[in-house]
């Protein structure tokens, strides 16, 4: 196993058992075998193990017992998935908490088809992520005519294409997706449809798509039909 799977496998046996100091200490064993003792040292200290080392970290009250206090929800740009052995190494480093989280919100460059789903559902800090947030944004236009109250004009920035939304329906980590947002990212009824036929999608208990979407005729009945009147909005 590659060292930073190593890192990867001990941080995901901390942040599932966060109760457990075990984990934490043998990692900071691995640590030191590394040669990263000051890191092994300030674990070992937070858990009541060692003495206080010499060099504190200036964002004390951030940590909880050795390593980064947990994150609920990360935020995670698309680019970043485009160098998935970077982001790997950018978790371990300096966002650990980010392997308790549930939540993702996604930002940036749009999303139009399955490679940043591959890489983002293959990331093991990410395995016990459920929601997914895909919401585009909605944008005051600071060029409006003149005359015009500002904030009256808006526009979106999508997060995801049509294409992306196909794309994601037909991945298999969709299945443990437990709540998708899709607001604001101006898809139509393909997107729609998507959602409706996708094999994935079964473990769905809330889906936010109507807002900010071009959706016409019967196909959000067809949504309702699929995963039910109180999970879509």
């Amino acid at each position: 196993m590659e060292p930073l799977a190593h890192h990867e496998a001990f941080l995901r046996a901390i942040y599932d058992h966060p109760d457990d100091d075990t984990p934490r200490l043998v990692y900071a064993d691995f640590l030191h075998d590394q040669g990263d003792e000051p890191q092994a040292a300030f674990i070992r200290w937070q858990c009541g193990r060692g003495p206080q080392p010499p060099n504190l970290p200036r964002d004390l009250d951030n940590f909880h017992r050795g390593l980064p206090k947990p994150q609920s929800t990360v935020v995670l740009a698309t680019e970043q998935l485009a160098q998935p052995q970077s982001l790997r190494w950018q978790l371990v480093r300096h966002q650990a908490g980010a392997f308790a989280a549930h939540a993702v919100q996604f930002t940036g460059r749009r999303i139009t088809s399955a490679e940043p789903f591959d890489v983002f559902f293959d990331l093991v800090a990410f395995c016990r992520v459920t929601m997914v947030n895909l919401a585009g944004e909605e944008v005051v236009d600071t060029t409006q005519e003149a005359g015009l109250p500002f904030g009256m004009i808006t526009h979106l920035k999508p997060v995801i294409t049509t294409a992306g939304v196909m794309a994601l329906a037909q991945h298999r980590g969709a299945r443990r997706i437990t709540a998708l947002d899709l607001r604001n990212n101006d898809l139509d009824n393909d997107a729609a449809r998507a959602l409706v036929q996708s094999p994935y999608l079964d473990n769905l208990q809330n889906l936010q798509l109507l807002t900010g979407n071009r959706l016409r005729g019967q196909v959000w009945q067809l949504v309702v039909a699929r995963f039910g009147e109180d999970v879509v909005e």
